[in-house]
């Protein structure tokens, strides 16, 4: 329990005058009345120089206020500075009693907590190396886990929250929120309205050192963006806001040495998932362009409002294939009560080529700052198809339209022959060169949009057509294929089209859905000679193609897809 009855707080401050200097008072605190009980979790919110620090401070015992009482029933601890005395030339383990000894532990306790310090810490052997050696963000993984495991009633926490990596302030996150759980009272500051609405069960709002507002969490949060508003409204009439398209979106898992990995509050926990083939068998084996089914079955063990589903697939390399959740596709989940669930996520065609995947699975609150469960990475899923010797990502269908029946003939026939084994290993220095050949010269290649303007700028699941124009200056062999490729701007070789060369100069390659999301990507186009195994000519990433989406979404390919979710 912690009351404070008219604390105020000053500091004296300099003043310069004409005829010399005058010391004057700056109240930090003015007459500040509390009633924090026993286990609540509170959010102290305003503007920087609002007087929260000095809040925080006063409650810890680190400042004495100016004048007003103050009540603390409960062993208080403040964390206000990750690793305050910590010694570089020590160890991470001589610098665990250090710090333990500067909150006020006793080595015997400390002792006692060792073994669950350092492997909260994840430092592995580092905890014997000099602490000059560590990064800032393993310095903040010790100093946060000396606090998650040192006794008290009352924490104070100050701006330090985002402590490490992702997973690591997830792993910060649950231990506060075992903490509420258990009954010790949080005093929590921070900028992060999400944080607050997720933890706290009620708000202090200051402002230049008054307090404005204490009571529920979402009307003070309300009113703190209306009192940044009401500030930001004398600057000038805001400009009217347009809706910006995406122009990029997250390629790459962000730590797949993470992979394998659950992490979250808890407050909903994921108990099983299923993947469902074509046919309504569960497998996780499914035939590329096949239809895919993702179950998650889950248990709501505290009421949570406004969550929101997630699923993301990754190439084995870390390649992020497709990230959708119902967030970004504007479902609305308002609450979800205790009791079990589940949702689905139905692909209708899983357009990623033959090869390995991993998929995470995530219930989110609703600004996904920290995960209810995260399965990161967890599963496996085998895309079954063709052998993908080139390592292409993806199947998206596509045609080559010819515009007689002999030459439809001919595709026909090509298409039932074995596609070649082209290497593009030999074009791997070769990005974003031109190599020609006597006999056989590229005249132009167009992108086309459905009207058939040729342009470099176009939307996701835009249809687009590849026109190449080929002259040929004497016969060519029946060995030679076309071969068009499709790459991200970081290099990762997306899909390639190849078709056998039947004496025609133009070649139409259309996709009546151009699924790739929204970034820069190079287009390569290249004869290649099987009987050879060459290319005789190529322009090697040298054709740029701008995607872009109205509508967020993370990873390389879109997924027509739709969601299913119910609580019993």
């Amino acid at each position: 329990m912690v009351i404070l009855k008219s604390i105020g707080k000053k500091y004296p401050v300099m003043k310069k005058l004409h005829k010399g200097v005058n010391l004057e008072d700056f109240w930090a605190l003015k007459d500040i009345n509390l009633d924090i009980g026993t286990g609540q979790t509170i959010g102290v919110i305003g503007r920087n120089g609002a007087g929260k620090t000095t809040l925080l401070n006063v409650i810890a015992g680190v400042l004495s206020p100016s004048k007003g009482d103050l009540l603390v029933n409960g062993k208080v601890m403040g964390l206000f500075n990750l690793g305050v005395g910590f010694q570089d030339e020590l160890s991470g383990r001589e610098n665990i009693f250090l710090n333990g000894a500067i909150l006020g532990a006793d080595r015997r306790k400390i002792e006692q907590r060792l073994d669950a310090i350092i492997e909260f810490s994840e430092l592995g052997n580092f905890i014997n190396m000099p602490l000059g050696s560590y990064s800032q963000g393993m310095r903040l993984r010790l100093g946060f886990s000396i606090i998650a495991n040192l006794d008290f009633d009352i924490l104070v926490i100050d701006e330090v929250l985002a402590v490490g990596d992702a997973l690591f302030q997830n792993k910060c996150f649950e231990r506060l929120v075992e903490f509420k759980r258990l009954g010790k009272t949080l005093i929590i500051t921070t900028q992060g309205m999400d944080l607050i609405e997720r933890l706290c069960n009620k708000v202090i709002l200051l402002d230049h050192g008054s307090l404005l507002f204490s009571g529920e969490v979402l009307e003070g949060i309300n009113r703190y963006r209306n009192l940044l508003n009401t500030e930001k409204f004398f600057v000038g009439l805001p400009q009217q806001k347009r809706q910006d398209l995406v122009e990029n979106t997250k390629k790459w898992a962000d730590n797949i040495s993470d992979w394998g990995n659950k992490f979250g509050g808890k407050e909903i926990v994921i108990d099983s998932v299923e993947f469902i083939n074509k046919f309504g068998y569960k497998a996780n084996r499914i035939n590329t362009l096949d239809n895919l089914k993702i179950k998650v079955f889950f248990t709501v063990r505290y009421k949570v409002e406004n969550p929101h589903f997630g699923i993301a697939i990754f190439r084995n390399d870390g390649v992020y294939c497709y990230g959708p959740n119902t967030e970004f596709d504007r479902l609305v989940i308002p609450e979800l009560k205790q009791g079990k669930g589940y949702f689905m996520l139905d692909y209708y065609s899983l357009l990623l080529a033959p090869g390995g995947y991993r998929v995470s699975i995530a219930i989110w609150d609703k600004n996904e700052t920290l995960a209810f469960d995260h399965h990161y990475g967890y599963y496996e899923l085998i895309v079954t198809g063709p052998d993908n010797k080139r390592k292409e990502l993806l199947s998206m269908p596509f045609r080559i339209n010819c515009p007689s029946i002999g030459h439809r003939l001919a595709y026909f026939f090509a298409s039932r022959k074995n596609n070649p084994d082209i290497n593009l290993d030999l074009l791997a220095d070769k990005f974003g060169q031109i190599s020609n050949d006597d006999n056989i010269k590229i005249e132009c290649i167009k992108i086309l949009d459905h009207n058939g303007n040729s342009k470099d700028f176009f939307m996701t699941n835009e249809n687009i057509s590849f026109v190449i124009s080929l002259n040929y200056t004497k016969p060519f062999s029946k060995d030679l294929y076309l071969w068009l490729g499709i790459y991200r701007d970081d290099g990762v070789y997306c899909q390639g089209v190849t078709t056998l060369l039947c004496n025609r100069k133009n070649y139409n390659i259309f996709f009546p859905k151009f699924s790739l999301l929204p970034g820069l990507y190079n287009i390569s186009v290249g004869i290649w000679d099987s009987a050879g195994n060459k290319f005789l000519m190529y322009h090697h990433g040298v054709y740029t193609l701008k995607i872009v989406f109205n509508r967020q979404d993370h990873g390389t390919i879109f997924l027509e897809h739709k969601w299913l979710w119910k609580v019993v």
